[in-house]
């Protein structure tokens, strides 16, 4: 064999070794030796040109030249790093800025492994150093817009969750006050039928920006859904909250807001309610805010009392315990099949199953209505096992199928119900490669440990391993790629209108882009439009689910509809 083809390979296995990354190119690495702990060699030469973006007789020659294109904190974290070399083969990876010699900034990841040395002593390494500037912005940019509302640019429904909570602990632990406001630009909808969406979208950014300078610090703005805003108050009594809201319907109701179409004026309602008093958490706050805002009538504010939980407690009261028992003895718990089918070739691939309950009177309810009971109840786990029994029948039923399940955070958090479940897929045999399972990512972030070690076992079966509502949450791709997933379902908030949305379109690119870059899978959820479908075909999602391709139905059909 070519010495330089065995070279490479050799290269390759040991970048291979120590990252995921499959889209590993050599043609981005530069393979390096130090020696001695001084002599720094890149060969070939052009091939560490291309990676350091700098010329051939720019190249750092020595350990020295190389770290004074450091930041001292970074020369501090290498120093260290190979320091702990201190037996032959121990190996190390690093991620740091490096300063070229036009002054510009790029991200180096560096990967070494002690060749040789004296004792504890590293004297010769060698590794690849790796150009990963694109991926680390895309990575910062897909945060950003995980962390923000992608029309606005204040922050988004999962930061304000984030918030409230934050407050929420320090009202119960230093009996603190705080109030979330939650307004809702009532008219939205008047003007994007008589003046456009783009106009509807100016005025919701322009009001945005209103709001961002009202805010005080540490106050928090976000857009939680459509016209909802939220602002999170810190330290805020009813008193105060009287206060704000009348400065509020001053401030953005009484001035116009410039379109091509002349001014147009924002009606608002306001709902709110206070952390500790009355709300004890994130979920608590958000649900009587807008419980609150139903009953407000326009130009109004209406602050929540428990009087108005009465009704809608007494109602999600009603799915019992023994209401899920019975509808699992009875084998009233049926599953649902949606097809997901491939972009490129407009195929189906597979179905995901979609729980469902059947009343005794005969009415079908999805999970939507009852799963959050079966939570509450600690029933959960067994809804899980009772989708996987089901999904086993239609198995044996139809060979070839393959299918995707949920799974809750009831059953991977339990040790005894996630055994359980790992049991019930071992037993499937063969068919388990027929089986997708899908955690969502709120639950994998949760506890990426767990999580990680949950699709551990789940990979080691045959099944496939993604996490659903991908986007929703606020980590680094990175992070969650460690837990290993072989697809990620990106959240349908991202997909709906993405043809018409340019920032959605950006943020779902990056996705995609990281998502090759892992060698991960990709599926847009909740593609009900042409135009969505054929922008995310451009955008190279893999796969595609929504009503466009078919309805949850009782049993797995689909017929390939006219491009």
């Amino acid at each position: 064999m070519d010495k330089s083809v065995a070279n490479r390979d050799r290269l390759a296995r040991i970048s291979g070794a120590w990252d995921g990354d499959a889209a590993l190119s050599l043609m981005r690495a530069a393979p390096f030796r130090l020696t001695d702990m001084t002599l720094l060699h890149f060969n070939p030469a052009m091939q560490a040109v291309d990676v350091l973006c700098t010329s051939d007789n720019r190249i750092p020659k020595t350990n020295t030249d190389w770290a004074a294109r450091l930041s001292p904190e970074d020369v501090r974290a290498r120093d260290k790093a190979i320091r702990r070399l201190t037996w032959d083969g121990a190996e190390y990876k690093l991620l740091y800025q490096w300063r070229t010699h036009q002054g510009d900034q790029i991200w180096v990841e560096e990967l070494g492994r002690r060749k040789s040395g004296s004792g504890d002593v590293p004297t010769d390494i060698e590794g690849v150093m790796r150009n990963v500037t694109r991926r680390v912005r895309l990575e910062a940019r897909a945060t950003y817009l995980a962390n923000h509302d992608d029309l606005t640019g204040v922050a988004n429904r999962e930061s304000i969750h984030r918030t409230l909570e934050h407050l929420a602990g320090l009202s119960q632990r230093q009996r603190g006050e705080g109030a979330l406001l939650r307004l809702r630009l009532t008219n939205i909808n008047d003007i994007n039928a008589v003046y456009g969406y783009e106009t509807g979208d100016r005025v919701l950014i322009e009001f945005a920006k209103r709001l961002s300078r009202i805010v005080r610090t540490p106050d928090v703005l976000g857009r939680i859904d459509g016209s909802d805003f939220g602002i999170v108050l810190y330290g805020a009594s009813q008193e105060n909250v009287k206060d704000i809201t009348d400065r509020l319907f001053f401030l953005l109701e009484n001035s116009p807001v410039k379109t091509p179409h002349g001014g147009l004026y924002g009606e608002i309602s306001i709902g709110s309610t206070q952390m500790r008093t009355q709300a004890k958490s994130a979920d608590e706050a958000l649900s009587q805010s807008l419980i609150a805002l139903k009953r407000a009538k326009p130009s109004q504010i209406c602050m929540y009392e428990d009087s108005m939980a009465i009704e809608a407690a007494r109602v999600s009261r009603a799915t019992t315990s023994q209401d899920i028992l019975d509808a699992l003895n009875q084998r009233r718990i049926q599953l649902a099949y949606q097809p997901i089918i491939e972009t490129k070739s407009s195929r189906l691939h597979h179905y995901e199953c979609l729980l469902r309950l059947r009343r005794e009177d005969g009415e079908v309810i999805s999970a939507g209505r009852f799963i959050m009971a079966a939570e509450r109840l600690g029933l959960v786990h067994l809804l899980d096992r009772r989708a996987l029994e089901l999904a086993s029948e239609m198995l044996k039923q139809k060979p070839g199928i393959h299918l995707a399940l949920n799974v809750s955070a009831g059953t991977v958090k339990d040790p005894t119900s996630s055994s359980e479940y790992i049991a019930a897929l071992k037993a499937l045999g063969p068919h388990a490669e027929q089986i997708t399972i899908e955690l969502t990512e709120t639950v994998a972030l949760d506890d990426p440990a767990m999580a990680s070690g949950f699709s551990n076992s789940v990979r080691s079966l045959g099944c496939s391993f993604a996490i659903d509502d991908f986007g929703s949450g606020y980590t680094t791709f990175r992070n969650l790629m460690a837990i290993e997933a072989d697809t990620i379902k990106i959240d349908g908030t991202l997909i709906e209108g993405v043809a018409s949305d340019p920032n959605k379109q950006t943020f779902v690119r990056m996705m995609v882009d990281l998502a090759q870059t892992f060698g991960v899978n990709t599926v847009a959820e909740m593609v009900d439009d042409r135009a969505d479908a054929d922008i995310l075909r451009r955008l190279g999602v893999d796969y595609l689910q929504g009503f466009m391709f078919g309805v949850p139905s009782a049993a797995p059909s689909w017929q390939k509809r006219a491009s």
